[in-house]
């Protein structure tokens, strides 16, 4: 059983009520506030819930979290992620553990939905020579709610001069920033990632929690992950190593992208059930070493 929390408006969330409809015992309300003395399970989609969500966060009641997936998100937006107590999963399974759990050949089937290929020849690019470094900060939101390397609720232009000024330390590679676009101008008037990637001639990016970072590594560039990231597992960690940056080989890569694409669904799944029981199945430690949440 699960309470599904929508802000307070007359519109329903139709992710929210993909999974209220999963079960009768499920229930959906809408609400600023929680009632921390019913620990049952609650569930949230997008950051901009974030201050509901701390509540969760101090009073130790498990959340569950929808928001944009991992990959095969454009141009229409029919995959969702869905975390438990956090905002992306930071776990990694191999294909032993993912064929324990679960069925990795129904899993490879799957992905064609979502990455419209045929897994078995899905083939991630190599490394791409580049000259610049890409900036992704995060919102303001996220920052508000998450603290680097000691540092508690920096504004994003805070942030932006921090990583620029660490950055600069390791290299003079030209620096730019991203903010993100609107929806429509990256689905569907190029102002996507990979176009920039391309046209920007960079040679890593750098990101927070962005899964921009895990779309880069599958385009073949780089990435660093300062923050709570899916893509930590495939990216170099440090600012120092910027000009070198680790870069995951393909079995990693295809191998991650398997498990992510394990991690997400679509509203068929939400509504049957499918969503819930996989996380539970598959989602397991979500720590992470450079990060703590500001619940204050």
């Amino acid at each position: 059983m699960v309470i599904c929390v929508d802000r307070v408006r007359k519109k329903v969330d139709k992710f929210l009520d993909f999974i209220y409809k999963s079960s009768p015992k499920n229930e959906y309300l809408k609400s600023d506030t929680i009632d921390v003395s019913n620990k049952s399970p609650r569930v949230f989609r997008g950051i901009t819930r974030i201050e509901t969500i701390k509540q969760c966060l101090v009073n130790d009641i498990d959340f569950y979290y929808i928001d944009t997936g991992y990959m095969g998100c454009y141009p229409d937006k029919d995959w969702h992620r869905f975390t438990k107590n956090n905002f992306q999963t930071l776990d990694h399974l191999n294909y032993k553990q993912l064929d324990f759990l679960t069925n990795v050949k129904k899993l490879k089937e799957r992905f064609v939905k979502i990455m419209k290929v045929n897994y078995d020849d899905y083939k991630p690019k190599r490394p791409i020579a580049g000259d610049n470094i890409l900036i992704i900060p995060p919102s303001s939101k996220v920052l508000k709610c998450l603290t680097l390397n000691g540092h508690v609720d920096f504004t994003q232009e805070e942030y932006i001069n921090y990583v620029c000024k660490e950055i600069k330390k390791y290299t003079d590679r030209k620096i730019i920033v991203r903010q993100k676009p609107d929806r429509d101008e990256r689905a569907r008037r190029g102002g996507n990632l990979l176009n920039q990637l391309v046209n920007d001639k960079i040679h890593c990016l750098v990101a927070f929690n962005s899964i921009a970072a895990f779309e880069a590594i599958q385009g073949g560039y780089p990435a660093i992950t300062l923050g709570p990231n899916a893509a930590s597992y495939l990216a170099e960690k440090e600012i120092k190593n910027i000009e070198r940056p680790y870069f995951a080989d393909d079995d990693k890569i295809r191998e991650h992208s398997l498990y992510l694409s394990a991690c997400q669904f679509n509203k068929e799944e939400f509504t049957s059930g499918y969503a819930v029981q996989m996380v539970e199945q598959l989602q397991h430690d979500q720590t992470y070493y450079n990060f703590k949440y500001n619940v204050n």
